[in-house]
């Protein structure tokens, strides 16, 4: 009986500690069109930056970037989705396409399909928000889950592109973040 004590206790602690500790942003049904959604909380993505809003002690930092992970499903869709925010100094011309690069941890480059916005004018860092929402294909997302992101790279025509690179905490809360959403939505982890 005292073994059968302790294989149980060792087998709850293994089991709490393999599901995600997940807190989810937003996560609901819409009243009008039946679409699941389900958002992770925000994880900031590269370094502290020097914005172009002037304080008495120079330039307020700020963060370069965030990433929202989520799951969308309805009648028509059902997909995965890498929204990232950037902070830019300039006003940039973001085109959709194939445009953003994730460089993992098994060296492996995977490109994501972005659908870019005209970017918003923050005036808490005087700076432009663009925000680039990737679909993430079903293999793509499976691939995400087993190897962290550690360079994030989004192209812009005609200027250098935006590299992005994560600290090991960053790449865990990006992971993180993925498991969670895949587990509320019963696609991770697959199962036979």
């Amino acid at each position: 009986m005292k073994y059968y004590g302790l294989m149980v206790f060792f087998m709850i602690l293994f089991l709490g500690n393999a599901q995600a500790q997940c807190d989810f942003y937003k996560e609901g049904i819409d009243d009008f069109d039946s679409t699941l959604t389900i958002v992770s909380n925000p994880v900031s993505l590269g370094f502290m930056i020097a914005s172009e809003f002037e304080t008495e002690d120079g330039p307020k930092m700020v963060e370069e970037g965030k990433m929202l992970f989520s799951y969308a499903e309805n009648d028509s869709i059902n997909s995965f989705f890498m929204t990232i925010g950037l902070l830019e100094r300039k006003f940039l011309k973001a085109e959709s396409g194939m445009n953003v690069r994730l460089k993992l941890s098994n060296n492996k480059i995977v490109t994501l399909l972005n659908l870019t916005d005209k970017g918003t004018f923050d005036r808490t860092t005087n700076m432009r928000i663009y925000q680039h929402t990737c679909i993430v294909p079903l293999d793509t997302y499976y691939l995400l889950t087993y190897n962290k992101i550690e360079k994030i790279r989004v192209e812009y025509p005609g200027r250098a592109p935006h590299d992005l690179t994560m600290s090991l905490e960053q790449q865990e809360a990006v992971l993180e973040a993925m498991k969670c959403v895949g587990e509320r939505a019963g696609l991770y982890p697959v199962k036979p």
